[in-house]
């Protein structure tokens, strides 16, 4: 009888909310990786999405904890970065005159990722379907099957647009100071044409010095 009254009380015991943390690391090399057990390792940049709560049964305690002052309301359905190098941009007074920066767009992939785009229909991405053979074995080596994803994209305030681009610079600039020799070309005219479309707008930022500079490159070997 005693275990029959434990267990229903467990059952009638009201659920609690539990947030979902995801972090989002990205190494020197640019890879990204999800994980929500763990932060990224030292070294990678770290970004955080909150994307809301589960249901948890409660864990008894002893004694409740004491009242604590309200914390700042969580950000939900963006990834903020919380590690790895963070310039401080704001926009400069001579710049207040300019015509506002180019259109950005927050889209997200079939596989949950996140990316500021140009295009609120960016090219349509394959999934990967897999193929079995009549008898139910797999198909041959060279078939191939997917299905069509489109991304969703969402566009940026007019009132965000500057901090937007200073991310994609940001961004750049990383995946730039880390780059190899075959990439560096190509990753240098990226950030070069995002850092143009800053300065010819009202975002215009402070000259800084290019990442690219032998004496500060954080370039591995």
């Amino acid at each position: 009888m005693r275990w029959c009254w434990l267990l229903w009380g467990l059952l009638a015991c009201p659920a609690l909310a539990q947030e979902v943390v995801f972090f989002k690391c990205t190494d020197a090399s640019g890879h990204v990786t999800m994980q929500n057990d763990k932060p990224c390792a030292a070294g990678m940049k770290q970004e955080i999405r909150r994307v809301g709560e589960v249901k948890t049964i409660p864990v008894p305690t002893a004694k409740p904890k004491p009242v604590e002052a309200p914390a700042a309301p969580p950000q939900y359905g963006e990834f903020i970065q919380v590690g790895g190098p963070k310039p401080v941009r704001k926009p400069i007074a001579e710049a207040a005159g300019r015509p506002l920066p180019p259109a950005l767009y927050q889209c997200s992939t079939w596989q949950g990722d996140t990316y500021y785009g140009e295009t609120d229909a960016p090219p349509p991405r394959c999934m990967p379907l897999p193929l079995r053979g009549i008898n139910g074995g797999t198909s041959a080596v060279n078939a191939s099957a997917c299905e069509v994803k489109h991304d969703q994209c969402t566009a940026i305030p007019e009132s965000q647009l500057c901090d937007a681009w200073y991310r994609r610079l940001d961004e750049a600039e990383f995946k730039l100071r880390y780059t190899n020799e075959a990439q560096r070309h190509e990753r240098q005219q990226a950030r070069d044409r995002i850092a143009e479309e800053i300065q010819h707008s009202r975002c215009a930022i402070e000259a800084t010095k290019d990442v690219t500079d032998k004496k500060t490159s954080g370039k591995l070997p």
